[in-house]
This record gives C-alpha cells, sequence and structure tokens, in this order.
C-alpha cells in the first residue's frame, strides 16, 4: 500500500511540474532548452493583460560554449512589425536565478524575468519571440509564442 500512494504523490507532483510549463516554439535555441514558463498560460495564445506584470522562465543547460554575458531581445511581431518589447532588463544575467554570468557551456541555467505589460498598449494579436543571446551575437535560448493582449 505504501508503494502505491508513493507512485500517486510522484505522479501527482509530475502532472503539476508539466502543467506549468508554457508550449512554445523553438527558434534556434543552441542550447537545449528544457522548459519554458509564461505566468498565467500553459496552452497559447498567452492572454497578457493590459496593465499587469507577467513572469517568463527559461530553464536551459549545455550551450556547449562559455559566455561572459547574455542579453535579452524581446519584441512582439504585429501584422509582420517587429516591435522592441519596453521593460524587459537587457542584461539577462541580473535575472538568472540558477547559474551566473560568465555562463559556463555545461551549466544548468534558471532565467526568470519580470515583464510589464503597459496600460498604454493596444488590444491585439501578438507573436512574442524572446532571445537570449551570447557574446556571438547567438540564441543561447529562444522561443516564440503567440499571445493576445487583453
Amino acid at each position: 500500500m505504501t508503494h502505491s500512494v508513493t507512485l500517486v504523490v510522484v505522479l501527482a507532483a509530475s502532472l503539476i511540474a508539466v502543467a506549468s510549463t508554457t508550449i512554445v516554439q523553438d527558434c534556434g535555441s543552441k542550447a537545449t532548452v528544457t522548459e519554458v514558463r509564461v505566468s498565467g498560460c500553459e496552452v497559447p495564445p498567452c492572454l497578457l493583460k493590459r496593465g499587469e506584470d507577467i513572469v517568463v522562465e527559461i530553464d536551459f543547460e549545455n550551450l556547449k560554449e562559455t559566455t561572459k554575458s547574455l542579453t535579452a531581445k524581446v519584441h512582439g511581431n504585429i501584422g509582420g512589425i517587429d516591435i522592441p518589447w519596453f521593460g524587459v532588463d537587457k542584461d539577462a544575467c541580473n535575472d538568472l536565478t540558477v547559474g551566473d554570468c560568465p555562463v559556463d557551456g555545461t551549466e544548468k541555467i534558471y532565467y526568470s524575468a519580470g515583464v510589464p505589460v503597459l496600460s498604454s498598449y493596444p488590444s491585439v494579436a501578438v507573436i512574442v519571440k524572446w532571445q537570449l543571446l551570447t557574446d556571438n551575437n547567438e540564441n543561447a535560448a529562444c522561443f516564440v509564442v503567440p499571445a493576445q493582449i487583453v
């Protein structure tokens, strides 16, 4: 009976962990991206409420190179036009919760950034592209996700 209870607890914990992952499309990550989480969004399009902040988390490993820094580049694509997303700290090293800069190629990295959805943004469908760039301007991690600003 004890093994049954343990199995149920482990399975439940696994489902909770999986449920919090957001479905995104990779856009050329050099590292192995193990998980992306956008707060309040498991299945796109993610609803982004104007005047509120969201949290974006990216877990990755095996970059296969060392980089002194990571630069966050975020933009929204509306009708084919890329528009920079304001309020994201470009120095992604400031937002690492596991690991640090310089990033060793084998290191596990957990990145977590608060992102404002400004009240001035229009209510519109947008494709969000999030890049963490190495010193060589290559994608350490990169994803796109459809969203709706509401």
